[in-house]
């Protein structure tokens, strides 16, 4: 039973505390003057859930900082209270629960403080656990939503059964029941990634092992074959490895045969070009000696005349470097004679004494006349040069040809023309000598007729003798015998990688047949277990299943018994009230003194106490009969105004001084005209003002 419940700045609540006792208590006030708050108080307190959305922002009052949600509570003869507050931001910043007394004993024990589950603390469990039951048990049980009653009353049976099914929580099997469908779905799909089947897929298994055992079969058939083929294929190239190494020998001496005879023929044109070469240059030599004895003969004669020829280049360059110097002399005599020059005055252009003859040396025309016989005898000298300079050159020419054939018989170790004349005899028997070789050798028919010398005449035996090694071979059966064991090789290598491939191919298939049987046997036990879950899936966790019916048989007998003994404190004259389960419905019959009423025969008022009987039945059901107070949420919502007031007579008369079903019986309603006859214990009218929420007394 609640005792009190205090707010501050909670929701549209700045400081509002509520006493409550036993009886009815009426919350009366227009919508949003903070009614429905007092609910969002007692399950936020309790359990820190709310009806209001997922945030707990919204349960902070508008410009406040901090919020408080407390209520205290009874519960068999033992007083708690739990508070909770939250912070501007919606975050929780503490929660408790308190034991305050124990009986007449007065105990103050802090019983849990937090909701840090890390370190095992936790408000809301504590109160879970004294209370028996969590937040969605509660709500059910104690808390009547609006248009509840109104749909039991007017519930078709099969409708009446989803809402009965909602209110007790059968209809949570429908989540377990699809949850169990993702656990077999999950076993299923872990099963596949483990096997890569179901076990739904056992017959596609069993094709597949089927299949591969099938291939493997006949995969290892055509392996022997190939096989077999490559036995052939080894014995065929041994055979012709042996008769190319036969060969290869006579192979190697032919090849050598035939490098000898273009060495030979090489040999021989390069002696051939080598003996035209020097008997060129020796002829040249010879007549090239022949020319420089004859230059010589002049040496003598060239030496002196040259020595004499340089000697009077010099002497007439001596003259002309002194007619150079006279005619500079003269030249400056010529410039001062000029400036000196006697006028007509006769006087001294110097000192002006008078002047009676001029020296030769200052008479202008006497230097010009010497000036120009210098430039004639310089004239002469330079004509004389010139004739000098080219006999000059003419001799030095004859020097350098004198050198060149001394040099050119030192060279070549000649002192006389009997040393010519035997270069010449050498060149004729040379000549002789290269007459008698071919003009011309492409290839060696008899290599005898080209021993010209000791080289060429080993290389001409070794010629005949190779020749006579290598007349039984057959380049044509030695290449044809490789081209061959080339063929075979090639073949040979594609059977191995046929082999290879086929090798790989029987052990994929007897690694897949393998990994199929494995998967084939965990399939089967696994087939089994997946059965099982299906069968506890639709036994357990099916709405209509063995557990659902047997929870709902128990549900509804309890449900039955409780609404019975609330239908006899509403006197309506129904002795009995039974709820019967059916195929996809359950049926309401209503018993009396003369046997079953038909439910379309019971007044409005009639079927909204049964409607109340069965509602406060389920929340004695729900609650685990620890809760003693049921909160109505607009109760009269969508009731006709017969059903209303029909309500308010049974609740009135049922709850007089304290005598309900119930401890305490909260009523949320904004019809406040509809109790001001009845009889309850207390009125608390909600009005919103600019500071909130007030809540008076009445």
């Amino acid at each position: 039973m609640i005792k009190d419940i205090q707010l501050k700045d909670f929701i549209a609540h700045r400081d509002t505390k509520l006493g409550f006792g036993k009886g009815i208590t009426v919350f009366v006030g227009h919508n949003g003057s903070g009614k429905s708050s007092i609910i969002d108080a007692i399950t936020f307190a309790l359990f820190g859930e709310h009806t209001r959305g997922k945030s707990k922002k919204n349960l902070v009052r508008r410009g406040a900082n901090q919020s408080l949600a407390q209520i205290c509570f009874t519960l068999n003869s033992r007083e708690f209270q739990v508070s909770r507050g939250l912070n501007g931001a919606g975050t929780q910043s503490f929660s408790q629960l308190t034991l305050v007394s124990d009986g007449d004993k007065v105990v103050n024990k802090l019983l849990a403080g937090g909701e840090r589950k890390q370190f095992g603390e936790s408000t809301k469990k504590e109160v879970e656990k004294v209370l028996g039951l969590d937040y969605e048990k509660m709500r059910v049980a104690a808390v009547v939503q609006q248009g509840e009653l109104v749909r039991i009353v007017e519930a078709q049976p099969r409708e009446f059964k989803e809402l009965l099914n909602g209110l007790i929580g059968i209809d949570r099997l429908d989540s377990a029941y699809e949850t169990m469908r993702e656990v077999i779905g999950g076993f299923r799909e872990k099963l596949r990634d483990e096997t890569g089947y179901t076990d739904e897929e056992i017959p596609s298994v069993e094709k597949i092992i089927d299949e591969k055992e099938r291939e493997l079969k006949q995969t290892v058939s055509l392996l022997a074959e190939y096989e077999d083929e490559k036995r052939l294929l080894e014995n065929k190239i041994d055979k012709l490895e042996k008769e190319i190494e036969r060969l290869e020998p006579m192979s190697q001496q032919a090849k050598e045969l035939q490098n000898k005879e273009r060495q030979l023929v090489r040999y021989v044109n390069e002696k051939r070009g080598q003996m035209d070469s020097e008997i060129s240059r020796l002829d040249r030599i010879a007549r090239e000696a022949r020319g420089s004895l004859q230059v010589l003969k002049d040496k003598d004669e060239v030496d002196m005349r040259l020595q004499m020829v340089k000697a009077e280049v010099e002497e007439v360059e001596s003259k002309m470097q002194e007619n150079e110097s006279m005619a500079g002399k003269l030249r400056g005599f010529l410039e001062c004679a000029s400036k000196i020059r006697i006028t007509d005055t006769g006087l001294c252009p110097v000192c002006n004494s008078p002047v009676s003859s001029i020296n030769q040396m200052f008479d202008i025309k006497h230097i010009q006349l010497e000036i120009g016989k210098l430039v004639d005898e310089k004239s002469k000298l330079q004509m004389t040069k010139v004739e000098l300079k080219k006999e000059e050159a003419h001799l030095s020419e004859a020097s350098k040809k004198i050198a060149a054939a001394e040099k050119l018989l030192s060279s070549n170790s000649i002192r006389s023309a009997t040393d010519v004349e035997k270069i010449e005899a050498d060149v004729a028997k040379k000549k002789n000598d290269l007459s008698n070789l071919p003009k011309e050798i492409l290839k060696v028919e008899d290599p005898m007729q080209l021993a010209i010398d000791g080289i060429s005449t080993t290389l001409a035996e070794e010629i005949a003798m190779t020749r006579e090694n290598v007349k039984s071979f057959s380049p044509a059966q030695y290449n044809s015998a490789k081209e061959e064991k080339g063929g075979i090789v090639r073949k040979l290598e594609d059977t191995n990688r046929k082999i290879g491939a086929y090798q790989h191919t029987i052990e994929a298939a007897r690694k897949e047949t393998d990994f199929a049987r494995d998967a084939m046997e965990k399939l089967r036990r696994a087939s089994e277990f997946a059965k099982a879950l299906d069968k506890i899936r639709s036994m357990v966790f099916n709405r209509d299943g063995m557990v659902g019916m047997s929870l709902r048989s128990w549900a509804l007998a309890v449900i039955s018994r409780k609404a019975t003994e609330y239908a006899s404190l509403f006197n309506i004259g129904i002795s009995r009230i039974e709820l019967a389960e059916k195929a996809r419905e359950i049926t309401i019959t209503c018993y009396g003194r003369q046997g079953e009423i038909d439910m379309d025969s019971l007044s409005g008022g009639e079927k909204v106490a049964v409607a109340l009987a069965l509602r406060l039945g389920i929340a004695y059901m729900m609650g685990s009969n620890k809760l003693d107070f049921v909160i109505l949420d607009e109760p009269t919502t969508h009731l006709d105004e017969e059903r209303r007031k029909a309500l308010v007579r049974i609740l009135s008369e049922a709850f007089r001084d304290g005598t309900g079903p119930l401890a305490q019986l909260i009523i949320i309603t904004h019809d406040s005209d509809i109790f001001e006859d009845s009889e309850v214990d207390q009125i608390f009218r909600f009005a919103m003002t600019a500071e909130g929420s007030h809540v008076s007394r009445e």
